[in-house]
């Protein structure tokens, strides 16, 4: 008999999918993202996870109870929270006489069910006092849907009396109004004790279904005529254990989907034994069955990280001719050509097309994850580009890194983002035509139109988008601050404006929302902007724009920040490009001095 090879490297990939971490996989995390200080706030079911004593990042965590509706206290800003954990136990809401109801009429469960609602709104608007009054990150645990239906197992399962569907019921509710508040997500309780095996750690095995928590292991009961062993010894409470681990790990990967740590902004992909199974050359006939099992999986989750607005590419040595013939047979409509960014399927080494890709783009190796199935075309990617996450080794995790990982996820879905891939196709063409002309000649081609608008406040509709683009702009970021919903709220509170502008051509079309210039009184505090519109002029006309904008406002000189980092050297020279004069950490402007808007940009602004 043939025994299957046992891989060494499969330890370290186990550690990264399965077990605490299996919903929330770290092969794509590059460094921890800092945290300060965590807030529990809610019923004792929270002190059970043990955090404020130990937990796997080392951070203090507070656990504030509020077990009977009380409100939390008043917020301390010196605390600093991260985030914060709002947690509601479910016996306040059914109240304890949903069993007496028994087999009732369901129309006396729905009337349960509006009244649960009620305690359920009022309830969370108290808990949330923080979120509301601070803007603080706030995840709101949902309840652990019950086991089984009490009544029988032939009783219906979509009916309010049993327990499973009202409970289901309250979570689609309660994620209804969260959803509605701004900095504001759910944490998936449910999920996780799902996917770790409900027997194994819900205490709904003993205690009733309106306690919703877990098992607690060492409960032992004396005094009895025969003594009777600890409930560990009883039932298999092995992943009871291991649900705090999950849930810290689900927290610390919402954390960084909101903060877009380590963020992947492309993923390029080999073909043969990477997009399907075998090697295409190879093959006479070529058929849908090729993508059958793991590559279907990859071929979806594609299509998803589309959608969140991540680019695809190809990079295959292969005859393109050949490839763009068979394709259809191959993939029959699940995915098409024209759905990656860029393709380039040739002989050349694949880093020289990663460079072009790159460079077409714009953006750095760090933001690209490469997946190939050959050994040494991934050894020699990983050393021509040595801080790019390189995958393929394991073809079976591939579906559950590229959708699970924090790093391919965001918190919403721009319009820019959904469309990112048609712009940078157009991308790649304007800078076909760019070669082909002088500066000069290609600038009064283009013709960009900027539309430059003010936000003003965290309600407005392109915030989330301007909130987007600072988070995840590494190179065209003049100080490479990273910033908190909260920290918005407060500048934006205190008299700071976002000018945000989109921009037009006349090779790529329309950009969408490419900008975001942050200032406060006189001072510029921070420019970010995507490098897809790097040298058309768009920075020196919005500069002059916004310059006439603060002179009406204020007196006397204005002044930009600008803060070296790793990576933003594209914009260390936008002030003095501007006439600003070097300072330490800010550059000047004096008050005599213009700068003016270049005549192959045209400028409009709103309001």
């Amino acid at each position: 008999m043939i025994r299957p090879v046992i891989d060494p490297t499969l330890a370290e990939w186990h550690g990264r999918h399965n077990g605490a971490a299996f919903l929330s996989p770290t092969s794509l995390s590059v460094a921890p993202l800092p945290l300060t200080r965590l807030a529990f706030v809610g019923s004792c079911h929270l002190i059970t996870w043990g955090f404020h004593r130990t937990n796997p990042s080392g951070v203090p965590v507070d656990v504030i109870n509020t077990n009977n509706g009380s409100p939390p206290p008043p917020y301390d800003p010196d605390m600093n929270y991260d985030f914060q954990v709002v947690q509601m136990p479910l016996a306040g809401l059914m109240g304890r006489q949903f069993a007496t109801l028994g087999m009732a009429t369901a129309e006396a469960h729905e009337k349960l069910f509006t009244l649960a609602c009620k305690r359920l709104a009022f309830k969370l608007d108290s808990l949330l006092a923080w979120n509301t009054s601070h803007g603080v990150l706030t995840f709101v645990a949902n309840f652990l849907v019950p086991q089984a239906n009490p009544l029988g197992k032939l009783f219906p399962r979509f009916d309010m009396r049993n327990p499973e569907y009202f409970v289901s019921r309250l979570n689609e509710y309660l994620e209804s109004i969260v959803t509605q508040r701004k900095n504001a997500y759910i944490l998936d309780l449910d999920r996780i004790a799902s996917s770790l095996g409900r027997r194994y750690l819900q205490d709904d095995l003993v205690n009733a279904t309106t306690h919703n928590a877990t098992v607690a292991p060492h409960t032992r009961i004396s005094g009895r005529m025969e003594p009777i062993a600890y409930l560990r010894d009883h039932f298999r409470l092995s992943r009871r254990d291991e649900y705090p681990n999950a849930v810290w790990a689900e927290l610390i990967a919402m954390h960084r989907v909101v903060r877009q740590a380590d963020a992947v902004k492309a993923v390029v992909l080999d073909l043969d034994d990477t997009l399907w199974n075998g090697v295409s050359g190879d093959m006479v006939d070529v058929s849908p069955l090729m993508i059958a099992g793991w590559p279907s999986g990859v071929v979806e989750a594609l299509q998803y990280l589309k959608q969140r607005g991540i680019l695809l590419a190809i990079i295959s040595k292969n005859d393109e001719g050949r490839i763009r013939e068979i394709w259809d047979k191959i993939f029959d409509r699940r995915i098409s050509l024209t759905d990656f960014a860029a393709v380039r399927i040739n002989w050349r080494p694949k880093a020289e097309n990663m460079a072009d890709i790159l460079a077409g783009m714009n953006i750095l190796p760090r933001s690209v994850v490469f997946v190939d199935d050959n050994p040494v075309e991934r050894n020699a990617m990983q050393s021509a580009y040595p801080d790019m996450r390189i995958l393929g080794r394991h073809p079976y995790y591939l579906r559950q890194t590229l959708l699970w990982a924090s790093e391919t996820q965001v918190a919403s879905v721009t319009a820019e983002s959904s469309n990112r891939t048609e712009m940078i196709q157009r991308q790649f063409e304007r800078e076909d035509r760019r070669a082909t002309m002088s500066r000069e000649e290609f600038l009064q081609s283009a013709s960009p139109n900027v539309s430059i608008s003010v936000i003003d406040n965290t309600e407005h509709p392109r915030f989330a988008r301007a909130f987007e683009l600072i988070n995840k702009t590494n190179q065209f970021n003049t100080t490479g601050r990273r910033w908190r919903h909260e920290d918005c709220e407060r500048f934006l509170g205190h008299g700071g404006r976002y000018y945000v502008f989109d921009v037009e051509d006349n090779f790529a079309g329309h950009y969408g929302l490419v900008g975001v210039v942050l200032v406060s009184g006189a001072s510029i505090e921070q420019w970010v902007m995507s490098c897809r519109v790097l040298g058309l002029g768009v920075e020196e006309a919005v500069m002059g724009t916004i310059i006439g904008r603060v002179r009406n406002d204020t007196h006397g000189d204005i002044r930009g920040r600008l803060l070296k980092t790793e990576l933003n050297f594209p914009c260390r020279d936008l002030f003095s490009r501007c006439g600003f004069q070097e300072g330490d950490t800010f550059w000047t402007l004096p008050d005599t001095q213009v700068v003016p808007v270049p005549d192959h940009v045209t400028v409009t602004v709103a309001g």
